[in-house]
């Protein structure tokens, strides 16, 4: 790295070093090239997504195809769409033919799901397209679709002499060296680290130094589950094995990172009641944003009306003589109040639940169940009580406020009956919100699904119904 280079670099702003570095060599691809590879390619993909198209097109053309395709590997779907639908299907072809497969195979499933054309899979190599092709046959659920077949292979029987000098020939072509697969005839047997292989004496065995404490997932396993088995192992790669245990591929902690990343991107947007798990503030239009909103909605806007009907049943009640809608004024008073306890309370219960059961829980049993119910019920009681002692004291509060007077039988009793109320919805809202996400999981249905707006719609309706069935039951006969 010549002196120009080194300076630049331990500049801070790596954006705009650069940039001045393409505006002042543009003219030389080579030597550009030579200083723009001591960045990292993430950042020189940055940079690249603000250049104008032309002095972009130019450079991926003029670099040479690999780093290009490193570059490449860090654009977002939408970038990637955009900008290989610029270049000449020629070089668009050589950069895909260079990337890794699953990074591939992940643009070009994209613009097959944009309907866009998809016909460069059939100029790329015929080896990068077998690879594609394999991975292509998984859907994007299973892990199949995000494992790589960018390691070292070793065989039990390879002296560590044999070993490294393998390793040495093919690292600088292999993505992943971190940890190196033993295989007898293409079984896994064992697996090794570099840092292993490296201190080992020369003359022994590979079978005499691998791990054979085996852990792995087969290609047609769900994502969500081998991440969080790899979060548990600890290990930053895990071997994907058919079903004779002969090894296709693996997955690495990029790959984690990213299942991961798009796993809670998922559930946060289930959690907000929105239909699908897609959140794109970059390129999401208010058509997008309603398409995704509305049937959600809708269907809440459905489980709402029994709030109002629940209303029309007791409007007679409130309104049959003028002590009654005093009484239905007083009630109106705390109704938010009570209403805005319960969905919170339904709503904690509900993230707790979910926390849970997505993060890497062993098998759900009746008796972990039992245990967990047992403590949101309990969680549910105590709270609730000691809210309705509190709301109680507010009620007192707000009558010696309104009436100058502090406590009479009237206000003593509406405080109770108030508290109570709010203590037993209280209780129902935390049931519920451990048991409905509890249910979905039995029923092997994401969870996620009960979304706060949902546990909340449900829990206005309980709360109004057992606020206006005790006061009426109890206040009532002393208004009339």
């Amino acid at each position: 790295m010549d002196e120009e280079t080194k300076i630049l670099q331990e500049e801070h702003d790596y954006k705009e070093t650069i940039t001045r570095l393409i505006q002042t060599h543009q003219g030389n691809s080579s030597k550009l090239e030579s200083m723009l590879t001591e960045f990292h390619p993430y950042d020189l993909s940055r940079v690249f997504c603000d250049l104008d198209s032309l002095t972009r097109k130019q450079l991926l053309q003029a670099f040479n195809p690999d780093f290009s395709a490193s570059i490449f590997e860090h654009f977002s779907e939408e970038e990637a769409i955009s900008i290989i639908q610029s270049l000449p299907a020629v070089d668009a072809v050589k950069i895909i033919d260079r990337m890794e497969s699953d990074d591939a195979v992940d643009l070009l499933q994209y613009l097959e799901e944009e309907e866009l054309d998809i016909s460069l899979v059939h100029r790329l190599s015929p080896k990068k397209r077998a690879e594609i092709n394999k991975l292509w046959a998984y859907s994007e659920d299973e892990i199949g679709s995000a494992m790589s077949n960018s390691f070292i292979r070793l065989t039990c029987a390879m002296t560590v002499r044999e070993a490294m000098k393998k390793v040495v020939a093919i690292a600088g072509d292999t993505e992943y060296i971190s940890i190196i697969y033993v295989v007898d005839e293409h079984q896994l047997v064992g697996y090794l680290k570099l840092k292993t292989l490296i201190i080992a004496r020369a003359e022994e065995k590979i079978a005499d130094i691998m791990e054979t404490r085996l852990f792995y997932a087969h290609p047609g396993d769900d994502k969500e589950d081998v991440a969080l088995m790899m979060q548990e192992y600890g290990e930053s790669s895990m071997a994907i094995v058919d079903d004779t245990e002969h090894l296709v591929g693996i997955v690495t902690h990029d790959d984690l990172m990213d299942i991961i990343s798009d796993t809670k991107s998922e559930d946060y947007a289930r959690f907000a009641g929105l239909a699908d798990g897609d959140i794109d503030l970059k390129t999401d239009t208010v058509l997008d944003s309603v398409k995704n909103r509305l049937p959600w909605l809708s269907v809440l806007l459905l489980l709402s009306m029994g709030t109002s009907l629940i209303l029309s049943l007791f409007e007679g009640s409130m309104t049959a003589s003028a002590g009654a809608i005093l009484l239905s004024s007083k009630l109106a008073v705390y109704l938010p109040l009570i209403l805005g306890m319960a969905g919170n309370s339904g709503t904690q219960s509900l993230a707790v639940m979910i926390r849970y059961l997505t993060g890497g829980k062993p098998e759900l049993t009746r008796k972990t169940m039992g245990k967990y119910l047992f403590r949101e019920v309990g969680t549910g009681i105590l709270q609730g009580a000691l809210i309705g002692i509190l709301v109680f004291l507010l009620v007192l509060l707000t009558n010696w406020i309104t009436t100058g007077i502090l406590a009479d039988h009237r206000s003593l009793l509406t405080g109770i009956v108030t508290g109570f109320a709010l203590w037993l919805t209280l209780t129902i809202s935390t049931i519920l919100g451990a048991v409905i996400p509890l249910g979905l999981d039995r029923m092997k249905i994401d969870p996620a699904v009960a979304s706060g707006p949902f546990i909340t719609t449900i829990t206005d309706i309980i709360a109004l119904s057992i606020y206006y069935a005790i006061s009426l039951a109890i206040l009532l006969p002393l208004y009339l």
